[in-house]
């Protein structure tokens, strides 16, 4: 006959499989004798501890268990520290730090961008904590998630009509933003909500508008999603450049355009107040003459100088079959003043 179990033989707990369990069980043992919880190469769930002893109590309740070097008390007073030394007194971009529990160590990332002067001062704080610190140099750099929002991009209506280019982002004296395009794209009595082109992602709505005005063909629009960020700058041919302030325009200046359709970073600027009347007889004063070129779907462009923002495309006399690039002179293009604007409703350019 099979003899029975006895009654007091030890029951084998079940492995512990929800991370919730382990990290209570982690918890439970304490910070100073523990190194967190993380997966296994074998898929299994691990809790890492600092002895002998911890890790029989680890198995006696199910726990997989690793002895290791450093507590997670240990390594948190790393990261600590780091974050008090380098990311609260004098933060350094493109860079980011972690405790890591499967390497029971404080992993430091360096991207590009980082300066040799700060890329020293993040090694010389890390180097009195041993192997308890890995840095890794990675490319690459850390930006938002959030989709972009700058001069240059394409953007159209939700209620339909033609592409047009964003302008210039804007903002008021309490910091809320805006951008700016030609009034003739939101000439509607509809309130014109718009979105990028690319992605078609909701930018926000039109608060501000005119065409046909003595010197006006602009459009103001409110930005009205959180996951839009809105940059002080124009993109042209690939190249970001910086925008910081706006004036008016000098005659025989150099300047640059940029639209969604076609860039033009070669021209002049012919007449900084401008008398035109358009093919359909619309009559614009004061407005900007240069020798670039542009295409359907730039309206509303940037037209800047250096940092400083000039203009918004309004029209051209570039044939919409013809090539437009910066090597070309021979036609003319026409610009709503931006800082008549600006001035206009209280909004600097950024």
């Amino acid at each position: 006959m099979l003899a029975s179990p006895t009654a007091n033989a030890t029951e084998v707990p079940a492995p512990i499989s929800d991370p919730a369990q382990a990290r209570a069980l982690a918890a439970k043992v304490g910070d100073d004798r523990t190194g967190g919880v993380y997966y296994g190469d074998a898929g299994q769930l691990v809790v890492a501890v600092t002895d002998e002893a911890t890790a029989r109590a680890v198995r006696a309740e199910g726990g997989v268990a690793e002895i290791v070097k450093y507590s997670t008390a240990a390594l948190t007073s790393v990261h600590a520290t780091l974050d008090q030394r380098i990311a609260e007194a004098d933060p350094i971009p493109n860079t980011s730090w972690g405790v890591d529990p499967s390497t029971n160590q404080v992993t430091v990332e360096i991207f590009d961008g980082v300066s040799a002067a700060d890329e020293k001062r993040l090694m010389d704080l890390v180097a009195g904590y041993g192997d308890a610190v890995r840095v890794e140099k990675l490319t690459g750099t850390i930006r938002p998630t959030a989709y972009e929002s700058i001069g240059g991009i394409g953007i159209v209506s939700k209620e339909g009509g033609s592409g047009c280019t964003l302008g210039f982002n804007v903002r008021d004296s309490s910091g809320q933003k805006y951008f700016v395009t030609a009034g003739h794209c939101a000439d509607t009595s509809a309130d014109l909500w718009w979105n990028r082109e690319n992605g078609n992602h909701y930018l926000g709505k039109r608060i501000w508008f005119d065409y046909g005005g003595i010197d006006k063909d602009y459009a103001v629009m409110d930005y009205r999603n959180d996951e839009i960020v809105a940059y002080g700058a124009v993109r042209a041919a690939g190249t970001e450049y910086e925008i910081t302030d706006s004036r008016y325009p000098n005659a025989g200046e150099s300047a640059k355009r940029a639209g969604a359709v076609s860039s033009d970073l070669v021209g002049e600027v012919l007449s900084p107040s401008e008398t035109v009347t358009y093919s359909d007889g619309t009559v614009l004063k004061n407005m900007i003459e240069t020798s670039h070129c542009a295409l359907p779907g730039d309206s509303g462009g940037p037209l800047w100088t250096g940092t400083q923002a000039l203009g918004i495309t309004s029209a051209t006399t570039t044939p919409s079959s013809a090539s437009c690039n910066s090597a070309q002179s021979q036609y003319r293009t026409y610009f709503q003043p931006v800082h008549w604007v600006l001035a206009h409703h209280g909004l600097s350019a950024f």
